[in-house]
């Protein structure tokens, strides 16, 4: 039911950031706004290795914040695809998972919808609506 997608990571500044990433190899995305999220994001991919996505705050009400405050930068959350984004939500709450955010658009993901769901034995995860 659960695909991995991505491994998301809190950032302060996404260039900075980027920067390593690009001497591992790494290829980067163009870096795009979502409003809804609070969020600028930049995917960066390379064969044989997990997609990363950079999530740096784009204001005072980015969920980012807390992390960054926190830890500093550092991973944020695991993204999975699923088919069925109300199913997944349905599983993951039968599991004691907590919808946190969504399902909603997300610019970053071609508007296909995302939700955010929290458990306090396996942390943040991120649900993509990839439908066949």
């Amino acid at each position: 039911m659960l695909s991995f997608d991505h491994i998301g990571i809190a950032c302060r500044d996404i260039e900075k950031t980027k920067g390593f990433y690009l001497t591992m190899g790494y290829r980067a995305t163009a870096t795009v706004e979502d409003p809804v999220q609070h969020v600028r994001i930049c995917f960066l991919e390379k064969e044989g290795e997990p997609r990363l996505e950079l999530l740096e705050p784009l204001d005072d009400q980015s969920p980012v914040l807390r992390t960054l405050t926190a830890v500093g930068v550092s991973p944020y959350h695991i993204c999975y695809k699923v088919q069925d984004m109300e199913a997944a939500i349905t599983m993951l709450r039968g599991q004691r998972f907590l919808l946190v955010s969504g399902p909603v658009a997300a610019c970053a993901m071609q508007d296909r919808r995302v939700a955010f769901l929290f458990q306090k034995n396996t942390g943040l995860i991120e649900l993509v609506e990839n439908p066949t």
